[in-house]
């Protein structure tokens, strides 16, 4: 079968086999990183996860430290502080780690607040140099997260890089699972630039999956 007639058919048998229609993981990825630095005053940068123009996550970076704080009643993972202290430090995850409700019944727990920043990295200065602590502190991993879109709670991840001897980090992208409450894989939806052919193939499902659809409720 000649490559027109294979991807044809290849066409033909995901139309077939397309319902139900699931949803997706959105990923954002930046042509620059957002750089969260400050040598003087504070600065802060928000995060608008699913681009609804509503803040979900602020980042704050000043002269001694780099925190992220949950708008609304959004969330994301750490690792908790020992009883009787609330909360805890965001935890880096590795790709691949799965991210969803139960993901806080382990060790880690999922935390929020919209009052005060949790760390990423803080530093103290010293006669040797500035001495640096948090759990993010030199990694470059994800930062699981579960937050609010029109009444529904969507999992995510947000990948970012945090130097290990300074208040420095690096902001590269995040991305989210559009259907609610299904849990997503910490850098999820990180692939290669889509070839023509796949992206062909992935305009035909799209299409073939809203006419489905649209037959089903004629039907």
């Amino acid at each position: 079968m000649n490559t027109p007639a294979r991807l044809l058919s290849l066409i033909a048998l995901t139309l077939l086999t397309c319902t139900p229609c699931r949803g997706f993981v959105a990923v954002t990825w930046l042509n620059d990183p957002i750089v969260l630095q400050s040598p003087f005053i504070p600065v802060y940068e928000m995060i608008d996860i699913n681009s609804d123009s509503i803040s979900d996550f602020i980042f704050a970076a000043d002269v001694s430290a780099i925190g992220v704080r949950a708008e609304n009643a959004n969330q994301y993972l750490v690792w908790p502080n020992p009883p009787p202290m609330i909360g805890g430090n965001p935890e880096p995850l590795l790709n691949g780690f799965e991210i969803g409700s139960d993901s806080g019944e382990g060790d880690l727990e999922w935390f929020g607040i919209n009052t005060d920043y949790s760390t990423l990295i803080r530093c103290l200065s010293g006669s040797g140099g500035p001495t640096c602590a948090g759990r993010f502190a030199g990694q470059h991993a994800y930062m699981g997260i579960e937050f609010d879109i029109e009444g529904s709670l969507h999992y995510g991840w947000i990948d970012l890089m945090v130097a290990s001897d300074g208040p420095y980090a690096e902001i590269y992208g995040w991305g989210y699972e559009t259907d609610p409450g299904v849990s997503i894989l910490a850098g999820a939806g990180v692939v290669p630039e889509p070839s023509t052919t796949m992206l062909f193939i992935g305009g035909m499902l799209t299409i073939g999956c809203t006419l489905r659809r649209a037959k089903a409720r004629r039907g």
